[in-house]
């Protein structure tokens, strides 16, 4: 309840978009996706619409007949979602091009193009903030969600650099750096995380070092990714063939290392057996601040079903306690704002990030402020 008016501030002050950037943005997309189009027919030998599933899987099964091994099938044939392309990459020029051209049309009518049409008549978009959506305590955004802006393309980044401060003001964006690991390292008191967050490492380098047996400096790239993918996989109840297919590894090199992982985390592996346990003996898992999630189905005969609410019951109590802690951040910020005379406005929440509008002048001050509440 009492972060019912913190939202509703939040709502009301909205964020100011420049319309003209993402004007710009969309005639740049519409050029790329036509170029991008003659490119595929061109590949394909005829033309076709590659928005149509059933369009696209004849080009690729029938005209092009690239291999069926391992693809789904579909009422009406042979699936052509991401998930399946992904399996034909290297087969043939065209399905890297498939997924571009998705990926910007999806950008270009998700946002590009409807962003500026919700703008209302003091220039701001105000999103609508729902606190019984997600059922791990999380805020949701609607209309329009501004939390699935992506950020790790440099598309998703150009679109995110369209939404703007109002002149002499900046924005003021603070987040929590890792918080479900730091979660999980507390959670489960495992010595390994606790020691790596003391010492201010590098933490998904730290662990490719640590289950390869070899010095940080020598980790590589890949090496570095595939240790943050089984960090952040594990929580979530990744086995060994979902690593290997993130990471590149066999299936043979992903459950090594993922054994491996447990001998150096006896913590991370006892919590999750902890976890499940609760879930089975209580029929429902809490947060550390006591939000419960009951979870009917992990006693179900079904093993899907099973199986899946025994990743809840893994995942809620660190992704719940995040959202209860950034929660108990807003309210002690917007106490602090209210009092502190000073011309600053909390505008949105993006899970663990919050996003402040700020006189220039104030920046520092308030950046100081709002992370020693935060932490």
């Amino acid at each position: 309840m009492p972060v019912i008016p913190v939202l509703y501030e939040m709502e009301k002050a909205g964020i100011a978009l420049d319309s003209q950037q993402l004007e710009k943005m969309s005639k740049k997309l519409a050029g790329e996706i036509e170029t991008l189009t003659q490119k595929i027919h061109m590949l394909a030998g005829r033309e076709f619409n590659i928005k149509s599933p059933s369009q696209l899987a004849d080009i690729l099964f029938n005209d092009l007949s690239l291999p069926i091994k391992k693809i789904k099938k579909t009422k009406t044939g042979y699936s052509t979602a991401a998930s399946e392309l992904e399996k034909l990459s290297g087969t043939h020029d065209i399905i890297p091009f498939i997924s571009t051209y998705r990926e910007l049309t999806k950008l270009k009518s998700t946002y590009v193009d409807v962003l500026p049409t919700l703008v209302a008549e003091d220039g701001r978009i105000h999103t609508d903030y729902r606190q019984t959506v997600a059922a791990t305590g999380r805020l949701s955004s609607k209309d329009p969600n501004l939390q699935n802006i992506p950020i790790r393309t440099e598309l998703g980044r150009e679109i995110r650099r369209a939404f703007v401060a109002e002149p002499g003001n900046v924005l003021v964006a603070a987040d929590f750096s890792q918080i479900e690991l730091r979660l999980a390292a507390v959670i489960a008191t495992d010595e390994a995380f606790l020691s790596a967050f003391k010492d201010g490492a590098d933490i998904h380098r730290r662990t490719a070092a640590e289950v390869l047996g070899k010095k940080e400096d020598d980790v590589t790239k890949d090496e570095r990714s595939a240790a943050k993918a089984i960090n952040f996989g594990i929580l979530y109840g990744m086995g060994a063939r979902n690593l290997a297919k993130s990471t590149g590894f066999s299936t043979d090199e992903a459950k090594g290392f993922i054994e491996r992982y447990f001998e150096l985390h006896p913590g991370v592996q006892s919590y999750i057996e902890k976890m499940k346990k609760k879930a089975v003996d209580d029929g429902y898992i809490e947060t550390l601040f006591g939000r419960r999630r009951y979870l009917p189905d992990v006693n179900s005969g079904i093993p899907m079903l099973r199986a899946a609410a025994e990743r809840m019951a893994v995942n809620m109590p660190l992704q719940g306690t995040q959202a209860d802690l950034i929660k108990k951040a807003m309210i002690e910020v917007q106490a602090w704002i209210e009092t502190s005379k000073l011309d600053v406005r909390m505008l949105l929440q993006v899970h663990d990030e919050l996003v402040f509008e700020v006189k220039e002048s104030d920046a520092k001050s308030v950046a100081k402020k709002v992370e020693e509440i935060m932490a």
